[in-house]
């Protein structure tokens, strides 16, 4: 790739020639660099490398080596100092191959073997002079004792003790052959392997990435440069603790952020920013198509749909990190520095991080924490369980936008479970549920049912049914609480559905009149004494009827 920056190439020239050298020639710096400033988005990061160097007037280029394998070479930017000019910018890939790391022991064997096979080769070298050597003695001996044949000097002992001589040394001499022959072909297996491990092992082969900024220093100085890359493989998620005080009526809530990557390279302490942005999608906005509507037959309205709830994935424990050197203790604990960008919000952490690639786990990293005050209420719904929930509201007191992501719930110093948090922008209001209180519990039982005929002249059939909810209070404390039931809801002329003479009245807040009260839901608004349990249970009734004409079958209902 290359990419030339717009600039007046005759002031270019200029420049070159004030300083006496060649514009048609670059020096070339090689860089030792490492990233130095991270910008982490939601699947991607923006890396920086930054250098400084002190040049003289004239043409450079910059090298900038060992650039991860996940890097994004169209993302690829670079800037240098006000007193020199970016010309230009090549990114290349080469693979070069690395002698394996056990060459020298691999090498070291082969010479070893052919060591092996030529001192085999000089064994049998002697072996067969020798074997020549007693064969030559062997002529002349006989050629000597021929001439004494027919004769009374030929010494018959003699030659026999001659001949016992060439035999015993000519059979020791051949089995030493053997011997030697066998080594020469065990030693020349052993360096045919050894010469084929060398051979297949080869060289591990790797990618090497660089770019090359090509730049135009004007006046001598110290030039500061920095190269910019988008890599891939990296992302952060938002990660919450909330503490709640009941007696308090408050909370605590500590933004975190956990940052994973494998991008191929370590970030070693380095600026670390996390943004909201998202570089990865298209910076078009999608294509709008037609929708269609048809006849729509509502479902029944769920009792949590108006209650909410409290559910959601594990979270890690918090995890505190290294305090870089040179860093009060003070500074390093402060909050993030935010900063709204339109659409998006960054997070500056005012102390430097090391996140290492391909890691087993993300580093978990503080944004901020801040306080509020809390509105406490107890939820019942005994139709559904007999366990009694503390929910929360609060506003976002903070300057944070808060994004989705999941938190861990805590009550004092317990831990009560996982949630997930919803985006909340600065001062919004939020919603939170703190688990089940064990010492409230709310049970339903419907106490009588009775079915007759209604009218003047009949035509109607009444059944009627009395409930009753018994809230169990063992704690020392009143608790505020909202009581949640159901009715039926009639979908035809034929069937009227009335909820009569209720122990207490329901609630008259205004979103539940509007809303849930037309759905069939049943909300009490109450204060539960303290110590209310067993026969002394707070309790709550009341009556509902359900008429329908004669002859109408009606659906069934949960009793």
């Amino acid at each position: 790739m290359r990419m030339f920056v717009a600039t007046m190439m005759l002031a270019l020239i200029g420049g070159g020639a004030a300083s006496g050298q060649d514009v048609g020639a670059s020096s070339r710096l090689e860089l030792d660099t490492r990233p130095t400033k991270v910008t982490a988005y939601r699947g991607r990061a923006w890396v920086e490398r930054s250098v400084s160097r002190t040049m003289e007037p004239g043409l450079y280029k910059l090298v900038f080596s060992n650039l991860p394998p996940r890097w994004q070479p169209d993302s690829i930017q670079a800037r240098v100092s006000d007193s020199a000019t970016v010309l230009g910018i090549d990114t290349m890939s080469r693979r070069v191959t690395m002698p394996p790391s056990n060459m020298k022991e691999l090498v070291e064997v082969v010479e070893a073997a052919r060591r092996s096979v030529q001192a085999a080769k000089d064994g049998l070298a002697v072996t067969d002079a020798s074997i020549a050597y007693v064969q030559t003695m062997m002529s002349k001996a006989a050629v000597g004792e021929q001439q004494h044949a027919g004769t009374t000097s030929l010494d018959v002992d003699s030659i026999e003790r001659q001949m016992d001589y060439f035999s015993e040394k000519m059979r020791t001499l051949l089995d030493s052959r053997l011997g030697g022959s066998e080594k020469l072909v065990s030693a020349t297996r052993a360096l045919e392997v050894a010469e084929s491990d060398l051979k297949q092992a080869g060289g591990a082969s790797r990618t090497e990435r660089s770019a090359v900024v090509e730049i135009s220093v004007h006046a001598a100085g110290e030039i500061d440069a920095t190269l910019g890359y988008l890599v891939t493989k990296a992302n952060w998620e938002p990660r919450y603790d909330i503490r709640g005080d009941l007696d308090g009526r408050s909370l605590s809530l500590e933004y975190g952020a956990e940052i994973m990557q494998q991008s191929g390279e370590d970030w070693t302490d380095v600026t670390l920013v996390l943004s909201t942005a998202q570089p990865s999608q298209s910076a078009n906005p999608p294509t709008i198509y037609p929708v269609y509507v048809d006849v729509y037959v509502p479902r029944e309205a769920q009792v949590d749909s108006m209650i909410g709830g409290g559910g959601g994935r594990g979270s890690r424990s918090k995890a505190a990190p290294p305090r870089s050197a040179g860093m009060d203790l003070e500074s390093y604990g402060r909050g993030a520095e935010v900063r709204s960008g339109g659409t998006s919000v960054t997070f500056t952490l005012p102390r430097r991080m090391t996140v290492e690639t391909d890691s087993d786990s993300g580093r978990r990293t503080r944004i901020a924490e801040f306080e509020a005050d809390v509105d406490f209420t107890f939820v019942a719904v005994p139709a559904m369980t007999e366990q009694v929930y503390l929910r929360g509201r609060f506003a976002n007191a903070s300057e944070y936008q808060l994004l989705p992501g999941r938190a861990g719930i805590f009550m004092g110093g317990d831990y009560v479970g996982p949630t997930q948090l919803g985006g909340t922008a600065p001062g919004a209001k939020m919603e939170l549920f703190f688990g089940a209180d064990p010492s409230l519990e709310a049970t339903r039982t419907m106490l009588t049912k009775s079915t007759g005929t209604t009218g003047v002249f009949g035509g109607w059939t009444t059944t009627s049914y009395r409930y009753v909810v018994k809230i169990d209070n063992a704690s020392s404390r009143p608790v505020k609480m909202e009581l949640w039931d159901r009715r039926p809801v009639s979908r035809s002329e034929e069937i009227e559905v009335s909820v009569l003479d209720p122990s207490m009245p329901l609630s008259t807040d205004a979103a539940y009149v509007s809303e849930g009260l037309s759905q069939g839901l049943l909300r009490w608004d109450l204060t539960v004494p303290a110590n209310r349990t067993g026969d002394d249970a707070f309790t709550v009734t009341y009556d509902l009827e359900i008429e329908r004409k004669d002859g109408v079958e009606m659906t069934p209902i949960p009793e």
